[in-house]
Parts: C-alpha cells; structure tokens; sequence
C-alpha cells in the first residue's frame, strides 16, 4: 500500500517540477504568477500526502485484526471516532448513554473498524507543522514528523502562501515577486522531503502490528 503512494507523491512533485521548468522563460507578471501558483501545487500534494497516509495507515491497522480493547489508547481516539462524533453531536439526555458505551467499547473484544474516509487527526491548523504533530501523537509514533528544523517552518510558509492566494488576500504575482527560481526549487526539494518521511514512518509503523498496542 504504501509503495503505491510513495510512487504517486513522487509523480505528483515530478509534473510539479516540469511545470516549473516550462515557466523559465516567462517575465515580469508571468513569471512572479508561476513562482506563487508553485505554492498552491506544492501544498495540493502536501495535503494529499497527508491524508493519504492516514487513510493507508487505517487500512494497514485493519489488516491486523487487532481488538478494540488492545489498541493503545491514544489510536483509541482515532478507532473510536464515530462514538466521540456522537457524543458532541447528541441531544442532552443521552450523553450519560453514550459515555457509557464508549466506556465499554473500549474495553471489548471487537474487531476494529472504521472508514478510511474519516477526516484526519487535526487542530484547526490547517495541515500547518502543529498537525502533523497531533497525527504522529494519535498513532504514538515517538519521532519528530520532519527531517530537519527549518522544514517546521517550510510547512507553515507554504500553507500560509497557498491559503492567501486561495483566499484573495494577495496575488500569486504579488507572493511570487518575493522569490527567485531557486527558492522555490528549493521549497519543492524540500516540502517532496517532507512528504515521502511521512510515507516512510508510516510505512514502518504499520509494518509493526506490535506498535500500535497498549503496553
């Protein structure tokens, strides 16, 4: 599953990067347009990636038919997702109920389920660097989600980027103005770093049925 995705991340940064290499001779408003756009591609794979392997790892996790009541607690909050939407979501009089039955699901025998269209551990963030953070918690992968220090802060500037330019706030010309080709290079080397860790450590977690048990 998961060397599938590692595949279709890097087809994805590959049509990003000849994009950019078609831009070249572009000038002026043209060619600060194509530096901003770079960071609406970048970030549509980033995202993808993201949720991508969330939805792969829920699938590796179902495979190894583990039960409820020996998962980790922290992957407890994400297989148990339907019942906590329910207890938000209900009426006053039956949040008593409904605690109760999450109290006994979580100490039953059942065989995990859930869709792997559920929406991904998040904070409101955004898929900023805080996110990714809370999703490696979620799954108890006890590691930093990035390689290097500085790519915190090219997750966050390209979120940024790609929300104002989505949003109207600024043009891609106006964002683009601020770059030159090779930081923006440098940007997809790094932010295609980023994502194909992330395939990697989810890659390896779910190879460890062990790992995702209480202990």
């Amino acid at each position: 599953m998961f060397p599938s995705l590692k595949t279709d991340i890097e087809d994805r940064f590959a049509e990003v990067e000849v994009f950019f290499r078609a831009t070249k001779g572009f000038k002026g408003d043209n060619a600060a347009a194509a530096k901003g756009l770079m960071f609406v591609q970048v970030y549509a794979v980033y995202e993808f990636t993201v949720c991508s392997v969330v939805r792969t790892a829920i699938d590796s996790i179902k495979s190894h038919n583990h039960k409820l009541n020996d998962l980790s607690p922290s992957l407890m909050t994400l297989f148990l997702d339907p019942e906590f939407k329910s207890l938000r979501d209900g009426s006053e009089k039956d949040v008593w109920k409904k605690r109760l039955r999450i109290l006994k699901r979580t100490f039953s025998k059942d065989s995990i389920t859930l869709s792997n269209d559920t929406r991904v551990p998040h904070d409101g963030s955004n898929f900023r660097y805080s996110q990714l953070e809370l999703m490696f918690e979620v799954f108890g992968i006890k590691r930093l989600p990035v390689r290097r220090r500085a790519h915190k802060t090219r997750i966050n500037e390209v979120v940024n980027h790609r929300n104002t330019i989505a949003h109207g706030n600024e043009t891609a010309v106006e964002i683009g103005r601020r770059y030159t080709r090779e930081d923006i290079q440098n940007v997809v080397r790094q932010m295609k770093s980023v994502c194909l860790l992330l395939v990697s450590v989810f890659d390896g977690y779910c190879a460890d049925s062990s790992k995702q048990l209480r202990r």
